[in-house]
């Protein structure tokens, strides 16, 4: 089967782009350094506070206590957000998981708080003393062990063309091997960030995000906020793989940023790694 002329009309399907070696809009940009990402709107947020993330150390369990002392002498320090302080906050469409853990924890590394800083460095040193402890509870962690149990429908029935089974059996040459691949995490060029600012009751998110539509509609959902009342702004996505579709990860800079009037969320790529925005062994 070949396709050598237009099926329709639609302009996408003209042979005119599909197929042609065309640059990228963003290409050159992104190649030179020019291209600002999520992290780098500092004209537009020159005051902004940063926010770095305390993960669940269990993956089921309920946290017994926190406690935070130690964390807010630390030098630098403006806030630490939590479950408790946070206010109320939504479950957005694309969420299976409260985006703060507390008391209840859903998975591993779940965020249990967000500690607001003056700088990046004075918000990681500071995550370090906070301490949790935790109730834990047995979990389920065998995909397979767990999976009749969880109701989901049985594959879709293979399509049979031809008489494979004969053919297969008759064949010189045979190879029937299984094949599994392992746990992969998104390594993108642009780490996971957000900048966020809040004028009044509207924010604005600088954001890399691969769904705007989706992303906005979650945060308004998360915050409780009409959408008109949110703004996300996502020029350049300096790879996403599916990790940028959705807005979950960037919440944790819209909470903070309501404690102070801006505020960055910059992931490193140890975090981007060992977040749940990852594709399961198979």
């Amino acid at each position: 089967m070949k396709f050598t002329t237009p099926a329709t009309t639609n302009p996408i399907d003209q042979l005119k782009v599909i197929g042609k070696p065309l640059d990228r809009v963003d290409g050159p940009l992104k190649t030179t350094g020019t291209a600002p990402y999520a992290y780098e709107h500092h004209v537009a947020v020159p005051d902004a506070a940063y926010g770095y993330i305390v993960p669940a150390g269990i993956a089921k369990g309920s946290i017994a206590s926190i406690d935070l002392d130690a964390a807010r002498r630390a030098p630098g320090v403006l806030a630490i957000v939590t479950s408790e302080s946070a206010g109320k906050l939504g479950l957005g469409s694309f969420n299976t998981a409260h985006l703060l853990g507390g008391p209840e924890i859903q998975h591993y590394h779940q965020a249990v708080a967000v500690v607001v800083a003056e700088t990046f460095e004075q918000a990681r040193a500071a995550a370090q003393f906070v301490r949790v402890t935790y109730a834990r509870q047995d979990g389920a962690y065998d995909l397979a062990a767990a999976k009749p149990a969880t109701g989901v429908d049985k594959d879709t029935p293979d399509k049979k063309v031809g008489a494979f089974a004969g053919a297969f059996a008759s064949a010189p040459v045979r190879v029937d091997h299984e094949y599994s691949t392992p746990d992969h995490a998104h390594a993108m060029m642009e780490p996971h960030a957000s900048t966020a600012r809040w004028d009044g009751d509207k924010v604005t998110i600088w954001t890399s995000n691969q769904m705007i539509a989706w992303g906005r509609a979650d945060v308004a959902k998360t915050l409780g906020l009409p959408k008109e009342k949110v703004r996300l702004i996502s020029p350049y996505i300096g790879g996403g793989f599916g990790g940028k579709r959705t807005s979950w990860k960037w919440a944790w800079t819209w909470i903070p940023a309501r404690r102070a009037s801006a505020a960055c969320w910059p992931c490193a790529r140890q975090a981007a790694s060992s977040t749940p925005s990852r594709r399961a062994a198979r």
